[in-house]
């Protein structure tokens, strides 16, 4: 439904129509025609080429091998979960699931680099079985999406990794508009690894400009669609989809021959007060091919008025055609700064994308990559999934592990409140939770009474399947903005 204008969206309004006097017009120039080179899907690398095994004890050697810094304090407390994966047929997976153990008390461990030292404690494992639906055995095909995005090389080669969570062996294309990169082995060093990890990648170098390059994408695109496209869909290479067979679900309720625009609005109000109603880009733009085809024969028009490359999206579609955006609200385009923690602890649906995991203003301190691999013994539907352990503490499966504070508990059932606790920062003068609420309410108070978070920054997957996610709790001290570690809590899953 669209939201009504305010005054304070018209006044954002005048002020934007005054900033596209000083973006200059266009120079007509016209996307790079040659082909993109696109790559076909190579097998499927088994997951344990590429990974490093540190399958030793439960000390400092292990912690910093795996990408927890500043262990500084020569002892810390550690505790140990095992959580056995018994897949069923169980459907829907509940928003929270209860275990039937505590979260154990913490040993303290000495830090040592002596892999064999005697004298290291080891905490004792307190040892669970989850039901979870089965992981779905044969890969999802996804060729009726054709993805694009505007980015560098060496950006892209970074997010590879992550990408093929969600593009490894689905069928599904994706094609670079790609900044030109002096570094002359680029294009094919990346191309070679989307190979390796099973991703259709093609790539278009251009000489436009990052935002010309976004809103190019929709040439680009057409001229690399196959048979199979019915959907073209614009991302930012720090879009994440948690679930390729949830998506495809999504969008089978939408006819495919009809004109759809289809995305996410952001969350914050004064964001859509500056730019728009509209699809934003981070949470994915999807775009049905009967509109794709109804907005080039004005291309040129819609891309001599500059502007962000989603907003120039929304401009051709409104001025050009009678379709109007249809908001999806599972996707997601995180335009929350600071602490986003309560947005991705709070019981809701496992989102259907996230948006600014990798850079920016909004950045956030989860690891997409380190997120997915549990995935390999759970499936894609305990990402994030919430598990609540007998004393109260809740595990946000790649995320968090929390215990919140006694006066929190006394508001509210946790297994049930559906409130997001607003943890992050008002980034505008005058904002208020009603900032939020048309996407994220109901909306609570932060707590400040005592909450104890530990949150996952790392995740290894062993040899023999197992995945050992490590949850870090930091005391911050001065002018270091890591903080040194007081507590890990390890938590490894494995099959039944």
């Amino acid at each position: 439904m669209v939201m009504p204008f305010r005054p304070s969206q018209l006044a954002a309004g005048a002020i934007f129509a005054c900033l596209l006097l000083w973006y200059t017009l266009g120079t007509g120039n016209k996307p790079d025609p040659t082909p993109a080179n696109v790559q076909p899907p190579a097998v499927k690398l088994d997951p344990t080429d590429e990974v490093p095994f540190y399958d030793i004890p439960a000390n400092g050697h292990f912690l910093g091998h795996n990408g927890i810094i500043n262990l500084t304090n020569p002892q810390i407390q550690m505790a140990k979960v095992h959580i056995a994966v018994s897949q069923s047929d169980m459907q829907p997976l509940p928003l929270m699931q209860s275990l039937d153990i505590k979260l154990p008390a913490s040993t303290e461990i000495t830090i040592t680099d002596e892999l064999s030292d005697p004298n290291v404690k080891h905490p004792e494992t307190a040892r669970t079985v989850v039901n979870i639906p089965r992981v779905p055995r044969a890969q999802v095909d996804a060729s009726e999406f054709i993805f694009g995005v505007a980015t560098t090389y060496e950006r892209l080669e970074e997010s590879l990794d992550t990408m093929s969570h969600w593009l490894g062996g689905s069928n599904a294309r994706i094609i670079g508009h790609m900044e030109p990169s002096l570094d002359a082995d680029a294009p094919d060093r990346v191309l070679k690894k989307a190979r390796d990890l099973s991703i259709s990648l093609g790539t278009v170098d251009s000489r436009y400009e990052f935002l010309d390059r976004y809103f190019a994408l929709l040439k680009v695109l057409q001229e690399n669609k196959l048979p199979s496209t019915k959907w073209y869909v614009f991302i930012d290479d720090d879009t994440f989809f948690l679930d390729m067979s949830k998506l495809l679900t999504t969008f089978a309720k939408y006819d495919p021959a009809e004109p759809w625009y289809i995305g996410t609005l952001s969350e914050d109000f004064q964001q859509m007060a500056n730019w728009g109603y509209m699809a934003y880009g981070g949470g994915g733009i999807f775009l049905s091919a009967p509109l794709v085809e109804q907005i080039l024969p004005h291309w040129d028009q819609c891309f001599a008025v500059r502007n962000t490359g989603d907003k120039m999206l929304a401009q051709c579609i409104y001025h050009h055609t009678t379709t109007k955006f249809t908001w999806e609200q599972n996707l997601h385009q995180v335009d929350l700064h600071g602490d986003q923690s309560g947005f991705y602890e709070a019981l809701r649906q496992q989102p259907l994308s996230l948006h600014h995991w990798k850079s920016g203003m909004f950045r956030s301190t989860i690891d997409m990559y380190n997120l997915s691999r549990v995935a390999s013994v759970c499936g894609n539907s305990c990402l994030l999934q919430k598990f609540r352990f007998k004393n109260n503490w809740v595990l946000t499966n790649g995320f968090s592990l929390v215990k919140y504070s006694d006066i929190d508990m006394r508001h509210r059932k946790i297994d049930t409140d559906i409130s997001m606790e607003r943890t992050w920062d008002f980034h505008y003068g005058g904002s208020t939770n009603a900032h939020f609420e048309h996407s994220l309410g109901p909306i609570r108070k932060p707590d400040e009474g005592g909450k104890i978070s530990f949150r996952m920054e790392s995740a290894i997957t062993e040899q023999d399947g197992r995945v050992r996610q490590l949850y870090v709790k930091r005391q911050k001290t001065g002018d270091d903005s890591h903080g040194v570690v007081e507590a890990v809590v390890e938590v490894e899953w494995s099959l039944a």
